[in-house]
């Protein structure tokens, strides 16, 4: 190992050379150099602090995983394109767990004999409803129970499509946050269902 201050002038080509024998304070630099710049990246896309954090620190353990076998060219380029591919496979796996209409369908699918499942996802479904703002609620309400496109509860409320759209989003937003207390019980349940 050498002094750090040999490592600061050293380009990312040769810390790369020094990470891939297993020298901590390369990677203690190249941490150090990019960590901020990748979190920057990973926040621009998904703003939440925490989950950002976790995804740069994954990103970064998984580089010294795998640094016997590092092929880079460019070390900023390849973090950039890595945590860009993070973020969006977490924003794509959250809204797969959480996507109401998924759950709704896997309950039409196999709960058909328990009626008590349906109900109590009903009720959950129906009290977070209530509790939108009013103006949300009602274009929720005119686009999943009367089935109208944003265009058509645009001119039926004489806003534009946009407000509707982001209406829509906020409403969804909400509910799937309501939810996930207890997405564990009703997948658990579906899948006995299933099962049985």
């Amino acid at each position: 190992m050498l002094p750090e201050k040999e490592y600061q002038m050293w380009p990312d080509a040769e810390l790369l050379a020094l990470l891939r024998l297993d020298d901590r304070k390369a990677f203690e630099m190249l941490y150090n150099k990019y960590s901020p710049k990748i979190y920057h990246v990973a926040y621009n896309l998904f703003r939440d602090k925490a989950i950002c954090e976790d995804l740069v620190q994954e990103l970064f353990i998984d580089l010294w995983t795998k640094r016997n076998n590092l092929n880079i060219s460019s070390l900023e380029w390849y973090l950039k394109v890595a945590i860009k591919n993070r973020v969006l496979m977490y924003i794509r796996t959250q809204k797969a767990t959480l996507d109401l209409s998924a759950i709704a369908m896997l309950t039409e699918k196999y709960a058909t004999d328990s009626k008590l499942l349906q109900n109590d996802i009903s009720t959950i479904l129906e009290n977070n409803v209530e509790r939108l703002p009013e103006k949300c609620r009602q274009i929720f309400t005119l686009s999943r129970k009367e089935y109208l496109s944003n265009k058509e509860i645009a001119s039926r409320l004489n806003i534009s499509i946009k407000t509707v759209e982001n209406q829509m989003t906020i409403a969804l937003r909400y509910l799937r946050a309501g939810l996930t207390d207890y997405l564990p019980m009703i997948i658990a349940a579906l899948i006995l269902i299933a099962e049985s």
